[in-house]
């Protein structure tokens, strides 16, 4: 009995050296037509590889997922190296929160688990994904109706020269 209060000691102790160092930065949660995700950044100092194993919010859970060759595939955990790693919308791990609905400008609490049972919870914003504004919907449309008329004005061209072709 002993030696099991011992490891489970030891395993405690671990945990809470290799995550008492970590810190969790510019968390946020970001809606849009893709879906919903948690966006944040994660300071890790020491010189090894620790899991982000869980997350979960009031409503919901995360998905891990990870880029591979231009498309998403969900994975079981993801590595936090040595240093500063960015997690969001388009990083090569992305955390999906699936089963939930999130309303722009309310905080929910995200709690985050690592090896050995370490948690952190901290309140995060809800954001929506701008969709493009107006002005950029209307430049983009007069574009598309500019190239539309000189492909128009093209082809009366290439008729009138036919016309005329053939008329001599």
């Amino acid at each position: 009995m002993k030696r099991l209060i011992g490891l489970l000691s030891l395993l405690l102790f671990w945990a809470g050296a290799h995550t008492s160092d970590l810190e969790v930065d510019h968390i946020r949660i970001l809606t849009g037509r893709e879906g919903t995700f948690l966006e944040l950044q994660v300071s890790y100092p020491l010189n090894d590889t620790l899991w982000l194993k869980v997350v979960r919010t009031d409503r919901s859970k995360g998905v891990f997922e990870v880029r591979e060759g231009g498309r998403y595939r969900e994975v079981s955990e993801i590595p936090i190296p040595h240093g500063v790693s960015n997690f969001g919308l388009k990083t090569k791990y992305r955390i999906r929160l699936v089963g939930g609905a999130y309303k722009p400008g309310e905080e929910v609490p995200v709690t985050l688990l690592f090896p050995a049972g370490a948690l952190v919870t901290l309140p995060a914003e809800v954001e929506a994904l701008e969709a493009p504004s107006p002005l950029l919907k209307a430049a983009l449309g007069a574009v598309a109706l500019a190239a539309l008329l000189l492909f128009i004005q093209a082809i009366r061209r290439r008729r009138a020269d036919r016309r005329a072709a053939r008329a001599r």
